[in-house]
């Protein structure tokens, strides 16, 4: 008998929807960089809903292309909902609201909800926009408990944890909810979007474990965690994850991303990951896929294992070369982690996307030595540019020791990156920041070539082994004359160079090395016709 998240057996099936009005999920597209994927949040939603009787539509505007007009009219050409439920981030708000305002306008008695990692650290902004209920932290047993209130009336609006809603002038915040302890009582994700994903070519989803043991301070990550108590990592078990690997490559999946936040957290060792491979093996399973680990967990016998599952790449959060910054950041990896974690995926053959987070507000010279030298030797490793900041994002450690300093710039969450959630801080120290402005503006130069280089690696596209290394070329010779310009950097600022002097540097730079950059987008391109893959994000929202 298989459990499920209310105490019932699975095995029975889903109770008949009836009459009952559909539950209406949709994810309007974000202000982003990257191209669409699918919203596996949406998945489960509509997954545990439709296990408890109630009848779902799913609508990925993202992945569809949708406009807020197109995808309210999406809603509204069905059956009036039960209620539309919005799956937010900070940087699809405004697109929320606007979507929103025309589903009000057109139903206006239909109750419209948000949940995510927007709504749950802004909740009153999502509330004032215009939302009747907000959903904090994680979502399955909220949704179903709100869709009975919507449908029955019970349970009471107030008696439901982790939500908030508005009453009368004011706002009720319930207590948060407790996590899902068993994730194996959840059920599979619904797949209503599959079609949609791989007709983009891009990953399918899935999902081992959720959170991350680690508390670095700028992670949003552990904030959302740590909303609902108790462990901030759960797993799911063996059998679970390659059960749904195999229906996935029944239906034709062969490029799944593994979306943990942080897929090797204790107990998960090399004996889980020969498990894995085993099992994967023992099933006849063949995906490609792609993970995201601490570079504290990885050694050359991990990685063995984990390729011998169909592992062929990783993100993983390097972060910084510096023992100081790293420090700050409250990283449990050191230098020589990082840098040990690097060679072992450099043997082991694996491409590795290296999350760099160059400068926060106490970055010194000192310290972009270090980080050069470490980019310069592992030059080989995808990333999206040499500049990086660390963002001040709602809920984070950060952030709340920013504050508590007054290191935060007053005004709103940040000109230009007010709606992406991003509060503003300045570099402390002078020399430092000067090479902050070059790098900057450099990178603003650049920007829209490194994403679209970088993202058939990073996100990873479904691409044929013999399809990546032509990426992994362009993306190394953008790094190369990257490392060089921040060569050149370092050497102004060393010599004394002010923000006025190394941005004229930057600006003439920029010039000189135009051509470069028009051959290597006439090369990314070319690359992009070969595979059959379109480039349709929006230009990076940060970078301001």
């Amino acid at each position: 008998m298989t459990r499920t998240l209310f105490g019932g057996d699975r095995s029975s099936g889903p109770v008949s929807a009836g009459s009952v009005r559909p539950v209406v999920l949709v994810t309007p597209p974000p202000v982003t960089h990257r191209t669409a994927e699918e919203n596996l949040g949406l998945g489960y939603l509509a997954a545990v809903l439709r296990e408890d009787g109630f009848e779902v539509r799913v609508l990925d505007g993202w992945l569809a292309g949708l406009t807020a007009s197109q995808l309210a009219s999406a809603v509204m050409s069905g059956p009036v909902p039960l209620f539309v439920g919005f799956a937010c981030y900070r940087s699809n708000m405004d697109s929320a609201v606007t979507t929103a305002a025309l589903v009000r306008s057109g139903m206006p008695d239909v109750p419209i909800v948000a949940g995510g990692f927007g709504p749950s650290f802004h909740t009153g902004d999502f509330l004032a926009a215009g939302f009747d209920v907000v959903v904090r932290g994680e979502g399955e047993l909220t949704v179903v408990e709100l869709a009975r209130f919507y449908r029955d009336g019970t349970p009471v609006l107030d008696s439901i944890l982790g939500i908030s809603f508005r009453a009368g002038d004011g706002v009720v915040h319930r207590p948060a909810r407790p996590l899902i302890a068993d994730l194996d009582t959840v059920p599979m994700p619904a797949r209503d979007t599959l079609g949609l994903t791989l007709a983009r070519r891009s990953p399918v989803h899935v999902q081992t474990s959720r959170g991350c043991q680690a508390s670095c301070t700028f992670c949003s990550i552990v904030a959302f965690e740590r909303l609902g108590g108790g462990p901030t990592w759960r797993q799911r078990s063996i059998s679970g994850v390659v059960d749904e690997l195999a229906a996935l490559a029944a239906r034709g999946v062969e490029h799944v991303k593994v979306i943990d936040d942080s897929l090797l957290e204790p107990p998960r060792d090399l004996s889980w990951c020969s498990a894995l491979a085993d099992e994967i093996a023992r099933r006849g399973v063949r995906v490609a896929l792609r993970g995201q680990i601490r570079a504290d967990r990885v050694d050359d016998a991990v990685l063995a294992e984990l390729r011998r599952a169909g592992f062929w790449s990783f993100a993983c959060g390097i972060e910084n070369f510096s023992p100081t910054a790293l420090r700050r950041m409250a990283k449990r990896s050191r230098v020589e982690n990082n840098v040990a974690a690097l060679e072992a995926f450099r043997l082991a053959g694996m491409y590795v996307q290296a999350g760099h987070i160059l400068f926060d507000h106490a970055t010194t010279t000192g310290e972009l030595e270090e980080n050069w030298a470490g980019m310069a030797r592992f030059s080989w490793t995808i990333s999206k540019g040499v500049f990086t900041e660390m963002y001040a994002a709602a809920g984070t450690a950060y952030t709340r020791a920013l504050a508590r300093t007054g290191r935060l710039e007053a005004g709103p969450a940040a000109a230009g990156t007010a709606g992406l959630g991003n509060a503003v801080y300045a570099v402390a120290d002078p020399a430092a920041a000067a090479a902050y402005a070059a790098l900057k503006r450099w990178q603003r130069s650049h920007a829209r070539i490194y994403d679209q280089t970088v993202d058939p690696l990073a996100a990873p596209k479904a691409l044929a082994p013999r399809e990546r290394p032509e990426f992994h070329q362009l993306c190394v010779a953008l790094r190369e004359e990257d490392l060089r310009f921040f060569r050149s950097v370092l050497d102004l600022v060393h010599a004394g160079a002010c923000v006025a002097e190394t941005v004229e540097f930057t600006e003439a730079r920029i010039v000189e090395t135009a051509p470069f950059y028009v051959r290597a987008t006439a090369r990314v391109e070319h690359a992009y016709r070969r595979a059959g893959l379109v480039y349709d994000a929006e230009d990076n929202p940060f970078l301001c």
